[in-house]
């Protein structure tokens, strides 16, 4: 790749991540997710607020199956932090079961088709954005996460 054509690509990912200076960060898409339990009501991913932590995970991935218990202990926690799953693409009867075996109790969402993943330009799993009061995305990690982390990344919200 030329270093021109490299430099426009590098700032078109800066622009879409929200960085380039300033205090812009990035904001949540405009997708509306159904719940993974029946009955509960569906989240509007762009209208979230924090603090809360967004996990994206799936049945098939390890490091999600890992991280998935720390989530569950900083969320008891931390009652005044929302903590949000969001199971990629899967069988809703499949991801239950799975977090009932891991005991995971904190609310969870389905995206059946991959939109938020797609929207967040994610292609590997799992991912955690962590969001503040006024909606923006404060931390996005790629990769599994201990509690250490998780509460490193809602102490500098």
């Amino acid at each position: 790749m030329r270093p021109t054509a490299a430099l426009g690509a590098l700032a078109v990912v800066v622009a879409a991540c929200g960085g380039g200076g300033g205090d812009s960060r990035a904001t949540l898409p405009d997708l509306t997710l159904p719940a993974l339990h029946d009955g509960a009501p569906a989240l509007d991913v762009g209208a979230l607020r924090g603090p809360a932590v967004v996990n994206l995970w799936a049945t098939w991935c390890q490091p999600c199956r890992k991280e998935l218990p720390a989530f569950q202990e900083v969320s008891a926690a931390r009652p005044d932090v929302r903590f949000v799953g969001v199971d990629i693409a899967e069988d809703p009867g499949k991801a239950r079961d799975f977090l009932a075996d891991l005991g995971i109790t904190f609310d969870q969402f389905l995206d059946d088709r991959g939109e938020l993943t797609d929207a967040l330009g994610t292609a590997v799993l799992p991912v955690t954005l962590v969001v503040a009061a006024d909606g923006t995305v404060a931390t996005e990690h790629v990769g599994p996460m201990s509690v250490g982390d998780l509460e490193q990344a809602l102490a500098d919200l």
